[in-house]
């Protein structure tokens, strides 16, 4: 699995920004498109961080391997690997990881899911945009004896 810094965000970027095609320049849409992602991305890691003992690392990967069926041209997601005291509160607050992921993925066209991790544990939750495009949370299934990767929409939960 292909790993890419959070530099490398330019990568990201297509088409997340709301405005009409003819309105900018296709050089400009582009860099205030990759600015968005980043600026979600930054926001994202300083509302976790604020007030909390917390650490927050991220990065971004190509998940197309894990997940072929991924959404068009969503083909990355971004993890985010948490540590400290309030980590745990965290992992266990569905609703401000969906608040975040929601905002990641709006921002950054060419990110399907967001991955929440506890640091040196199994502990993860995933969210990805679906099909009719809500953003939800991954349903846990078994690992396959057999091998597949999970559909989208699933991850394996040990």
């Amino acid at each position: 699995m292909q790993k890419f810094f959070a530099n490398a965000i330019v990568f990201i970027a297509t088409g997340a920004l709301s405005l009409s095609p003819f309105a900018l320049p296709l050089q400009a849409r582009s860099e205030q498109t990759r600015k968005s992602c980043e600026t979600a991305i930054a926001d994202a890691t300083s509302r976790l961080e604020n007030a909390r003992e917390i650490t927050v690392t991220t990065d971004i990967t190509d998940h197309s391997e894990i997940y072929p069926n991924h959404p068009s041209g969503r083909s990355l997601s971004v993890g985010i690997v948490l540590d400290g005291n309030a980590a745990d509160s965290v992992m266990l607050s569905p609703v401000f990881q969906k608040a975040i992921a929601s905002e990641i993925i709006n921002a950054c066209g060419s990110v399907g899911a967001v991955m929440f991790g506890r640091l040196q544990t199994d502990w993860s939750l995933t969210y990805g945009i679906m099909s009719d495009g809500t953003v939800k949370a991954f349903e846990c299934r078994d690992p396959d004896p057999d091998g597949n990767n999970p559909r989208w929409g699933q991850q394996v939960c040990v």
